[in-house]
C-alpha cells in the first residue's frame, strides 16, 4: 500500500510538471505577439530563438543542470518557468486523478501567469471554462450572468480604466464554478487583495489613479478562496445560521 501510494506520488509528480512545461509554453505564445503560435515548432530560446533540444527542455531538471542560462546564449531564464512548472506539480498531486479539477485548475494557472506578466487573459483558456461550466455546473448560469453584467457595467462607467474586458470575459465561467453565494466571497477577497496591490501601486507611485491593474490572478485568488469555503462556514458569514 505504502509503495503504491509512493509510485503514484511520482507519477502525478511527473505529470504534472510535464504539463507545467506545456503550460509555461502557452504562457509565453498565447500572450507575446513575437512569439511563434504554440503548435508551431519545438520549444525555442525567448531570447536567442535558438531551438533547444530535449535535454534542454527538460521540466525543472534543465533549469538545475543549466544554472537558470540558456545553453547558447547564456541569457538568465526566468523563475517563472521553474515555478510554474513546481506549482503545477504540486496542484496535480493535491487533486489528483480528478480531470475535471485538474483542467479547471490549469486553466487558472494560465489565467494568472498569463495576466501577472503580460496584463492578458488568454480567450482560449477563458473558453474551456466556459465549456466546463456550462457542461457541468449549468444550474449556476443566473448567477454567471449577474456576474457578468456586474463586472461588464463597472467596465463600461469607469470606461475600462481599472478593469480589462478579458476580466469582464472570464467572470461569467467563474460565476458558474462558484455559484451562489460562493460568488460573494470571491468578490468580497478579489477587492480586498486587489485593492491592497492597487494601493501599494500608487504608493509606489508604480501606477497612476485610474490605470488598468492585472485582475485576473486576484479574481483567481478570490475564486480559489470561495471554493476552499465549506458551505456551513459560508452560511454562518452571511448569519444564514446560528
Amino acid at each position: 500500500m505504502f509503495i503504491a501510494k509512493k509510485l503514484m506520488f511520482i507519477i502525478l509528480f511527473i505529470f504534472g510538471v510535464c504539463i507545467g512545461s506545456f503550460l509555461n509554453v502557452l504562457i509565453w505564445r498565447l500572450n507575446d505577439e513575437k512569439a511563434p503560435k504554440f503548435w508551431q515548432g519545438r520549444s525555442i530560446c525567448p531570447h536567442c530563438r535558438h531551438k533547444l533540444s530535449w535535454f534542454d527542455n527538460l521540466p525543472l531538471l534543465s533549469f538545475i543542470v543549466l544554472w537558470g542560462k540558456c545553453r547558447y546564449c547564456h541569457k538568465r531564464i526566468s523563475w517563472r518557468y521553474p515555478l510554474v512548472e513546481l506549482l503545477t506539480a504540486i496542484v496535480t498531486i493535491i487533486i489528483g486523478a480528478n480531470v475535471l479539477s485538474l483542467v479547471i485548475a490549469y486553466c487558472f494557472i494560465l489565467i494568472f501567469f498569463s495576466d501577472w506578466i503580460y496584463g492578458l487573459i488568454p480567450d482560449e483558456a477563458t473558453v474551456v471554462l466556459v465549456v466546463v461550466g456550462l457542461l457541468f455546473y449549468w444550474n449556476n448560469w443566473l448567477t454567471g450572468l449577474l456576474s457578468l453584467l456586474t463586472l461588464l457595467s463597472l467596465f463600461i462607467v469607469t470606461r475600462g480604466r481599472g478593469i480589462g474586458f478579458g476580466d469582464v470575459k472570464l467572470i461569467f465561467p467563474l460565476g458558474l464554478l462558484l455559484g451562489f453565494p460562493k460568488i460573494l466571497i470571491m468578490f468580497y477577497v478579489t477587492s480586498i487583495i486587489g485593492g491592497l496591490y492597487a494601493l501599494g501601486l500608487l504608493l509606489l507611485k508604480r501606477r497612476r489613479f485610474g490605470e488598468t491593474i492585472a485582475l485576473g490572478p486576484f479574481l483567481i485568488i478570490g475564486t480559489i478562496t470561495a471554493l476552499c469555503v465549506s458551505d456551513t462556514l459560508l452560511l454562518k458569514l452571511f448569519w444564514l445560521l446560528p
